[in-house]
């Protein structure tokens, strides 16, 4: 019986490590999880967060002021003119947090006038809103307590950077939508490819007049339509079930047709270097594994170290999932059509790759 129970070991863990997803998922994927969340809310316990501040008193107290906000060195201070208009301002750059400073500031703190209101406006659906009052607070009660014994002679007052009622799953539902985009682009992809060249479907296509152009379209088309169904279930989920205020525009409509091309592509890339199936889901998870974290799907950018933040400008689903936002919650269409301009030039970048390193001689 020990023998017999001996071969079977031997004979599962023969199987697991001649197995890469295997190994993967249970070493590989364990420790990545941990290095990713431990840099994002470790980072050597430091983070900090962009504050835009219009001063429209410009005197020498609110200036003052705003250098004991830099002090902190937990706020990343970002002025933004007098004479600018606030509303179109936060509108077109999408702002998550914007404090403004009352014209009469250091007049009041002169004569002690209680009720000096601040106002913070801030992105309900952003992860940084609570960190940046907090922040803020502190330093308004430091001054407090050094004018009168921490009477409120300084109020900060806190309103919603828009007029729509958001949550954070307004914030959540189109980073979903994004990495949907990409886990049935590239995933599908390669499960494609991979099969289809082990099972001799590509040596036949080689004796037709398919090109790799065509080829790539034709596969483009089909994730659009699974991408389609899944962002239909996402919608309908989140309105339903959670009210969410989102909406599907013409731009939010084009960023998902291009990502997908995108994602298809590099689908196409990927298959190209590996040729066993079980090979295939393991090099496409290590490809959208590290997006999935890092490109702002589940949390904003902001709440990770810089040197995440700076990787995460160079992925593509960063761009997919601001440009969603941007159409479908902000209304920011400036913001969203910026956005969707980086996704087009990556876009070609990479389709052109993958038509340019596949073909049917090279399978």
């Amino acid at each position: 019986m020990t023998k017999r129970i001996t071969t079977i070991f031997t004979g599962l863990a023969r199987q697991f490590f001649r197995s890469p997803g295997s190994v993967f998922w249970t070493v590989a994927f364990p420790v990545i999880l941990i290095l990713i969340f431990g840099a994002i809310f470790d980072s050597g316990g430091f983070s900090s967060y962009d504050l835009y501040l219009q001063d429209l008193d410009g005197s020498d107290s609110s200036r003052d002021f705003i250098q004991k906000l830099r002090d902190t060195e937990v706020l990343n201070i970002h002025t933004v003119p007098a004479d600018e208009d606030i509303d179109s301002f936060i509108t077109s750059r999408s702002i998550e947090n914007m404090l403004i400073i009352p014209a009469g500031f250091e007049k009041d703190l002169q004569s002690h006038t209680a009720g000096i209101n601040l106002s913070l406006r801030q992105d309900g659906t952003s992860g940084t809103s609570m960190a940046v009052f907090t922040t803020i607070n502190a330093v308004v009660q430091g001054y407090n307590l050094k004018l009168a014994g921490g009477e409120n002679y300084i109020l900060v007052t806190q309103h919603d950077i828009i007029s729509e009622d958001l949550s954070y799953i307004d914030f959540f539902l189109p980073g979903i939508i994004g990495l949907m985009i990409m886990m049935i682009a590239v995933q599908s992809t390669v499960g494609y490819q991979t099969r289809f060249r082990n099972h001799g479907i590509f040596r036949k296509l080689a004796t037709t007049p398919l090109t790799n152009a065509e080829w790539l379209i034709g596969m483009m088309l089909w994730m659009l339509v699974m991408v389609g169904i899944s962002v239909a279930t996402v919608m309908i989920t989140g309105i339903l079930v959670f009210n969410v205020t989102m909406s599907l525009d013409v731009t939010s409509l084009m960023i998902i047709i291009i990502s997908t091309g995108l994602f298809t592509a590099i689908g196409i890339i990927i298959s190209q270097f590996v040729k066993d199936e079980e090979v295939a889901g393991t090099a496409a998870g290590a490809v959208t594994f590290p997006m999935m974290f890092l490109a702002g799907s589940f949390f904003p950018l902001e709440s990770m170290p810089g040197y995440l933040q700076s990787f995460a400008k160079v992925l593509p689903l960063t761009y997919v999932n601001n440009g969603l936002r941007d159409a479908m919650i902000y209304g920011n269409t400036v913001g969203a059509l910026d956005n969707m301009l980086i996704i087009i030039v990556i876009a070609l970048v990479v389709i052109i790759t993958a038509v340019a390193i596949s073909g049917w001689k090279k399978e």
